[in-house]
């Protein structure tokens, strides 16, 4: 056998192992919400139940997964587009105007690793003081905060990235700053943009801890819900692994629906800052 095919072949049986590595955890979660109470812990381990039925997914959306899919598509969509909408303009004026001198990217990338949990209580006591706990702008504000230095971050990479000649053009073509931002700049890095918004939007869809802090009854995202499925003596996996599979679904298909853009996004060297 020759060097290069035998290369193929770890190649191949390594990708294999990563590819079920990664790929199991989600057919096993699939696979338990078409189970019953007593198919869980079974020995020997049951891979396909003897009746598949939808009650699970029934039983988790009445039980309030409904509502929290709702919640977490409410507050996801808006930290996206108040991240974009803010990250645009911060991002343009560092990138092109030098505005906050030129540490300011270092500034953001220190407040990017500040862990949420250092900011938690903080928050918390604001929000409490402001009577805006269980509401959603406590939940979207806090969710931009994080999300908002990671944006300006990737965003300032992808202006920097384009030729100072049409801009300058265009500025000696009577068009104003703003003109050359809205209508030169911001179309070139269109599919920046989608990558930005589609990390933004999955890092709130996923956000466990200030949800947990800042929700009670009336605002219940996703991730706060899915741990207090119960049944009367144990937990209700197959509720938990239907209300997981259903809130993978919407990422999943932003990404198939994004997926062109993505790609040739992530090829334009946006992290450089």
């Amino acid at each position: 056998m020759s060097r290069r095919r035998l290369n193929n072949w770890v190649y191949g049986l390594g990708l294999a192992v990563l590819l079920v590595g990664t790929l199991f955890p989600i057919y096993w979660m699939v696979l338990t919400t078409f189970k019953r109470r007593g198919e869980f812990f079974t020995q020997p381990v049951i891979f396909t139940p003897k009746h598949l039925n939808l009650r699970a997914y029934v039983e988790a959306l009445t039980a309030g997964g409904a509502q929290s899919l709702l919640d977490s598509l409410i507050i996801a969509s808006s930290t996206m587009v108040i991240s974009i909408a803010l990250g645009l303009l911060a991002a343009y004026a560092v990138a092109r105007l030098g505005t906050g001198g030129r540490n300011t990217m270092y500034w953001l990338l220190a407040i990017q690793m500040m862990p949420p949990v250092a900011m938690a209580l903080p928050l918390f006591l604001l929000f409490r003081h402001l009577h805006m706990l269980d509401t959603f702008p406590a939940l979207i504000l806090s969710d931009t905060v994080f999300n908002l230095p990671y944006t300006i971050w990737l965003l300032n990479g992808f202006f920097s990235e384009l030729p100072r000649d049409i801009e300058e053009a265009a500025l000696i073509d009577g068009c104003s700053t703003f003109g050359v931002f809205w209508r030169i700049a911001l179309p070139l890095v269109r599919s920046g943009l989608v990558v930005v918004a589609f990390f933004t939007f999955i890092f709130a869809w996923n956000e466990f801890l200030l949800a947990f802090s800042f929700s009670r009854t009336h605002v219940t995202p996703v991730t706060v819900v899915i741990p207090t499925l119960e049944a009367s003596d144990s937990i209700a996996w197959e509720q938990v692994s239907a209300l997981a599979v259903m809130a993978a679904i919407p990422p999943v298909l932003l990404v198939l629906f994004l997926q062109r853009f993505l790609v040739r996004g992530l090829s334009m060297g946006a992290v450089k800052g």
